[in-house]
């Protein structure tokens, strides 16, 4: 298959301007890196240009439908298809390209661009004092392996329905995740506003023991006991197999004696960019764990998995950042403060019950986990097969 630099199947390849304009409330999208992902564009959180302004920016190069937007600050080297008709500028963090599509098919130039060979590429040609960039020059000088036009749309048309189905399996996930939070507020009602009046405690009243891990980072091992960081816990749970650490049994023991977390404790971020956010432990091996986690041992009156999603939720969180974080520097909370923050507790009973109908829905969910890892597993295969002629 023969090969040909990008600037030559393409009519423009220019990043977006450099100069951060002047933003009005209304007027027309000003995109940058943050709205631009792999095969997808996240329409919200952008900012706005006047209409002459944007008429301004986009005079020798307007984006258009067709066109393919390209990070190059950020998250490097992820594209997207513009798939949508409204105007729109862009930053300088996004490479805009246009596509001569006699040559080249959009669609197949974007998955080459996703591919990891190219990803890799993006990742190891960033430049930049501070804060690092993808070269536009570095872009134009990649060379894309170009089959005939009618085997381009083939291969993109293969790729596109791969994508389709594990965005379909991430999809019901999503609903799983809403439905258990959705359950939450049927049973409990908001959770900052309390309006079915259940009883309020501090937290050290319907806790055992609340303490943290070590303050001395250890030196990790490759194998040894596991080691919890808040870069492991997410919200209600505990991905440690991605990126698993692990230290040696002395480095344990020193840590275990210290705060003994067990199976079913809830482990909640303390300070950091993440903090707020709770799980339940579920090593049922002896763990230790890092101090931006703190440990959480309930007591009778308070079931886990209700805490979670009580600490979990959006409304909890900004509440809790505003009565302990007021004029902070640093996103911290001191075991102290965790002591002493209120919550409603409702009757075991259901507290129980809704423990219950989670674990039901976590099954389900479990299944379409499953699902998602064998469509991921497809689409990598036939991504990386696709560029090699073997499609």
């Amino acid at each position: 298959m023969r090969e040909i630099k990008l600037k030559d199947v393409c009519s423009l390849i220019t990043c977006g301007v450099a100069k951060r304009p002047e933003y009005v409330k209304e007027g027309i999208p000003f995109l940058s890196s943050k709205n631009v992902k792999e095969n997808r564009f996240i329409l919200s959180g952008y900012n706005n240009v006047s209409l002459e302004t944007h008429l301004e920016l986009t005079k020798n190069n307007k984006p258009e439908k067709g066109d393919i937007l390209y990070t190059r600050v950020g998250s490097f080297g992820e594209a997207a298809v513009v798939d949508f008709d409204f105007d729109f500028s862009v930053f300088v963090s996004l490479t805009l390209i246009k596509p001569d599509t006699d040559i080249v098919d959009g669609r197949y130039l974007m998955w080459y661009l996703n591919s990891p060979k190219v990803r890799s590429i993006a990742v190891n040609s960033t430049k930049g004092i501070g804060v690092q960039n993808l070269n536009v020059s570095t872009v134009r000088e990649y060379k894309i392996p170009l089959p005939p036009l009618p085997e381009q749309k083939r291969i993109a048309a293969i790729l596109d329905e791969a994508d389709r189905l594990r965005q379909k399996d991430k999809q019901l996930i999503e609903k799983y995740n809403q439905l258990s939070q959705s359950v939450f507020l049927d049973m409990f009602g908001d959770p900052v506003s309390n309006p079915m009046g259940w009883e309020v405690k501090t937290m050290s009243e319907v806790c055992t023991k609340i303490t943290d891990g070590t303050h001395h980072s250890p030196e990790p091992q490759q194998t040894g006991y596991p080691y919890v960081t808040a870069k492991h816990v997410k919200p209600f749970s505990l991905e440690f197999d991605a990126k698993p650490t692990y230290v040696n049994e002395d480095a344990h023991n020193e840590i275990y004696n210290r705060c003994k977390p067990e199976f079913g404790d809830v482990l909640y971020i303390k300070d950091g960019a993440t903090t707020g956010i709770a799980c339940i432990n579920t090593f049922k091996e002896p763990i230790s764990m890092l101090s931006s986690l703190a440990l959480l041992k309930l007591d009778a009156n308070i079931n886990n998995y209700f805490l979670c999603y009580w600490l979990n939720h959006e409304g909890i969180k900004n509440k809790l950042i505003s009565e302990f974080m007021s004029g902070a520097a640093i996103q911290r909370y001191t075991l102290k403060k965790i002591n002493s923050f209120k919550l409603m507790v409702p009757e075991t009973a259901i507290q129980d019950l809704f423990a219950e109908r989670v674990q039901a829905i976590e099954a389900q969910k479990l299944q379409a986990d499953q699902s998602l890892v064998k469509s991921e597993e497809l689409f990598n295969s036939l991504l990386q097969r696709a560029f090699k002629g073997e499609l």
